[in-house]
């Protein structure tokens, strides 16, 4: 420090989060919990999180109580992650339907939509049974469906981010990349 000079402390910033929102099966979580990795930073799920506070599995929320319930659920978790701060946040898919998810997510995150075509997500997770949208004779035109009824809600995101013929290590590239170019313009 210099003589004769008052130092100005500035406020630290809290450093914001990296939210992924997209439709199921286009790699949140396991993008998420890469991300968190290589960033040092921790990474939360609000859908373990909307199990751990409930004691039952998404599942069992929707058979027993509904999606409304659910979605209730999630906005309560959404609420929860979205004031922390240095986290990679990995939401459910119906996410975005709630505008206040959205607006909470983004106070204190950039927001990056994980895509894939029907196809691919189809691919990935067609065949799983824990997946209480897809429980119908065919999933596929039930994704086809889910994808363009919820497109409006996903572009609401900061970035688009194509999964799709994209290894882990292009998806993770890009995020990070857009990610510390935002945190460093708005400091």
């Amino acid at each position: 420090m210099s003589r004769g000079r008052k130092q100005v402390k500035r406020p630290l910033k809290r450093k914001p989060n990296i939210v992924l929102v997209g439709f199921m099966g286009t790699g949140k979580t396991s993008v998420g919990r890469r991300l968190s990795s290589q960033l040092r930073m921790h990474c939360v799920d609000t859908d373990d999180i909307i199990e751990q506070e409930s004691g039952r599995r998404i599942n069992d929320i929707f058979a027993e109580d509904g999606e409304p319930a659910f979605r209730q659920l999630e906005s309560e978790a959404v609420h929860k992650v979205s004031k922390m701060c240095n986290q990679v946040i990995a939401t459910g898919g119906g996410v975005v339907l709630k505008e206040a998810n959205m607006k909470k997510l983004k106070q204190n995150g950039v927001v990056f939509c994980l895509t894939a075509t029907a196809e691919e997500i189809y691919r990935r997770i067609g065949h799983q049974t824990h997946r209480p949208l897809l429980q119908t004779p065919d999933a596929l035109a039930k994704i086809r469906t889910m994808l363009a009824e919820r497109h409006p809600y996903y572009a609401q995101a900061d970035y688009m981010v194509k999964t799709t013929g994209c290894s882990f290590g292009e998806i993770l590239a890009y995020i990070k990349k857009v990610f510390q170019h935002t945190v460093a313009r708005n400091l």
